[in-house]
């Protein structure tokens, strides 16, 4: 009984995910009349300099209309927030989507409630200098320490405007649902992804496969289900790749085998079948 009404949750959210993607293509392609949407934030003044409607173009278009306007989404607190109560008042560019998608991480996994650490976030200071981030010497967030910092809730799909992130360390937390694919299709040039010890369920993406610059995957301890992806063969600098204690099923790809920079594997407590293919055990990990 509890595996189908996990199934039904997952198709669910599958579902509601595609059609939120579908809305949200739609409505960057078209421009948004800001002056129908100056009171979005109920509680606050009426929004009119030119920065605020450039900033709410952006919004609408990038975010999507339906995200925004909901005031109980993480998207429309984070944009109140940015619009109404940075202190920092940035105009539209990359440091205002990185600033964005930041904003939304801490709604979207309760900072003020359950973060352990929260300092400088939400506050006017640079985004480089909230705790457990680490930017370049161009202001760019490159790396995103929150392990073990009782984040609890879902992985929102703005951190994909974090596109130079090259650590992501998420793990020891209570973040659950599934892994949005538009994130791993974002951190391209991302080298170590830690998400373990988590409650993430579904299949893994197979946009795995498109985070070439990865060298440790470390996904262990989480709900993850389906068959490992054979798009994984396509990480050729990939050296640790753990998987266990999942509920990962079917054989483990041959196509691993091909990985020659891996060092280490580990699927065990999965209920994979079969035996592990000659293209790996060959390889002596």
């Amino acid at each position: 009984m509890m595996i189908t009404i996990r199934l039904y949750t997952l198709l669910a959210l599958v579902i509601t995910l595609n059609l939120s993607l579908h809305i949200q293509a739609i409505e960057q392609a078209k421009k948004f009349d800001t002056k129908l949407f100056t009171d979005i934030c109920s509680s606050k003044p009426k929004l009119n300099s030119s920065r605020d409607h450039q900033a709410l173009q952006w919004l609408l278009q990038k975010v999507g209309k339906r995200s925004i306007q909901s005031r109980i989404s993480h998207q429309h607190k984070a944009a109140c927030w940015i619009l109404h109560d940075d202190g920092k008042k940035i105009s539209v560019g990359k440091a205002f989507a990185q600033r964005y998608a930041l904003a939304v991480l801490y709604y979207a996994t309760q900072g003020e409630e359950y973060w352990k650490e929260d300092t400088n976030w939400m506050s006017s200071k640079s985004e480089c200098q909230w705790y457990g981030v680490e930017c370049n010497f161009l202001g760019t967030v490159i790396s995103l320490d929150l392990g073990f910092n009782d984040l609890n809730g879902i992985l929102p799909r703005e951190l994909s405007f974090l596109p130079k992130l090259k650590d992501v360390d998420l793990h020891g937390n209570d973040l659950q649902g599934v892994i949005p694919p538009v994130i791993l299709n974002a951190w391209r040039e991302c080298k170590i992804l830690r998400l373990h010890m988590n409650g993430f369920f579904g299949e893994i993406p197979t946009q795995i496969g498109v985070m070439t610059s990865l060298e440790e995957l470390h996904l262990f301890g989480n709900y993850f289900g389906g068959t490992v992806p054979t798009e994984l063969e396509n990480l050729n600098k990939l050296k640790i790749l753990d998987l266990y204690a999942n509920a990962l099923e079917g054989s483990v790809p041959s196509q691993i085998g091909n990985l020659k920079k891996l060092k280490e594997l580990d699927v065990h407590d999965n209920f994979l079948d079969g035996k592990v293919p000659d293209e790996i055990c060959d390889r002596n990990l």
